[in-house]
């Protein structure tokens, strides 16, 4: 199996990001919004916009 440094090293990150709270979710979930309400960057809102109805898609053995 290959392994990708960028994946691996991400794994790590998160690992140490866990560690750093003792794996307390509540201790994690209230360093995120700390971080998000000292953020300047404007928060994404979700899109109004409906996604179009599914599309037929062909198949191989549909005739054009």
């Amino acid at each position: 199996m290959l392994t990708d440094p960028v994946v691996e090293q991400l794994h790590k990150q998160r690992e140490e990001y866990m560690e750093r709270f003792q794996y307390d979710f509540d201790a994690i979930i209230r360093d995120i919004k700390a971080h998000e309400a000292a953020s300047t960057a404007p928060l994404l809102e979700p899109s109004t916009v409906q996604p179009p109805g599914r599309m037929a898609q062909r198949t191989r053995f549909t005739r054009r």
